[in-house]
C-alpha cells in the first residue's frame, strides 16, 4: 500500500481510496456488523443514542437504535422492501412514513451505509468511478440490485472527508417529499479488521460549506466486524413485528 502522502495525492481518487481504505486481507469483505453511539435529532431536541446495524450492500441492512432508553427504532431494507417500527416506552407508534416513501428513504440509508464497507466501493466492473477533480469523484454501484451513487470528497491521503447522495424526504416540512441532498461530514477514521472507515461524523440534509445545513445525527463507531459472503439471513430483520410499517420500491 502507498504510504507517502505526496505520492498518494498524485494518484486518481479511486486508487487513493482503495489503497487507504481496504487492506489486501479485506478485499473480499461484503458487509459489516457495527455498533455506534452519539446524538440523534428527534423533534426539536437532541437525544443520546446507541445502535447496532448489519449492512450488506449487495442485499440491504438491518438496524436497531435506542435513544435515551425511551425510544426504540428498528428498521430494515432488504431486496427493495423496507420495514420500520418505532416504540416509545414500549408503545408502538403509527409509522409516519410508509409505502414507496419509506422504501426510497431506506434505500438512501443503505447507500450511505456502504461507506462502512469500503471494499464494495473499490473500483471494479460493477463499481464505476467518475472523477470530477483531484479529490472528488462520483461512485456508481448497486444496493440490493438498485442503481445508486455516492459523491466522495477525499483528503489528499485518500480517505473521505465528505460523502453525499440524495435522500427521499421532506426536511423543510413542506408536506411534499422529494429527493434532497443528504450526506456526512467525516471527522475521524479508524481501522477495523483491515477496513479503514469513517469513525466520527455528522449526518444531515444539504451538506455544503462547512457541514450539513440541518444536522440529524452525530455518530461515533465503537465497534465493527467485517462479514464475508453473508446474505439476507444476516439482515432479515426478525425483530420487526408483523404489523411494522412497510414499503416497496416503485
Amino acid at each position: 500500500m502507498t504510504t507517502d502522502v505526496t505520492e498518494t495525492a498524485a494518484l486518481p481518487p479511486a486508487t487513493r481510496y482503495a489503497e487507504r481504505s481496504v487492506a489486501p486481507t479485506a478485499r473480499d469483505v461484503t458487509g459489516v456488523r457495527l455498533t455506534t453511539r452519539g446524538e440523534i435529532r428527534l423533534g426539536r431536541g437532541w437525544w443520546p443514542f446507541r445502535a447496532h446495524e448489519v449492512t450488506v450492500p449487495g442485499h440491504g441492512y438491518f438496524r436497531e437504535l435506542r435513544a435515551a432508553g425511551v425510544v426504540r427504532i428498528v428498521d430494515a431494507w432488504v431486496a427493495g422492501t423496507a420495514r420500520r417500527e418505532t416504540t416509545v416506552l414500549g408503545r408502538r407508534l403509527h409509522p409516519a412514513v410508509v409505502g414507496p416513501d419509506l422504501a426510497r428513504a431506506a434505500r438512501a440509508h443503505a447507500t450511505m451505509s456502504a461507506i462502512f464497507v469500503p471494499s464494495v466501493l473499490a473500483p471494479c466492473d460493477a463499481v464505476r468511478w467518475t472523477e470530477e477533480d483531484r479529490d472528488t469523484a462520483t461512485v456508481a454501484f448497486a444496493v440490493a440490485g438498485s442503481p445508486v451513487a455516492l459523491r466522495l470528497t477525499l483528503h489528499r491521503g485518500g480517505l473521505p472527508r465528505r460523502v453525499t447522495t440524495t435522500r427521499w424526504g421532506d426536511p423543510g416540512h413542506t408536506g411534499f417529499f422529494r429527493d434532497e441532498p443528504f450526506g456526512a461530514e467525516i471527522l475521524e477514521h479508524r481501522t477495523f479488521g483491515g477496513l479503514t472507515v469513517p469513525a466520527t461524523g455528522v449526518l444531515g440534509w444539504r451538506v455544503e460549506g462547512e457541514g450539513p445545513a440541518r444536522e440529524v445525527l452525530r455518530f461515533q463507531v465503537t465497534a465493527l466486524e467485517p462479514l464475508h459472503g453473508e446474505g439476507p439471513a444476516e439482515i432479515a430483520g426478525d425483530a420487526l413485528s408483523p404489523d411494522a410499517g412497510e414499503g416497496e420500491n416503485r
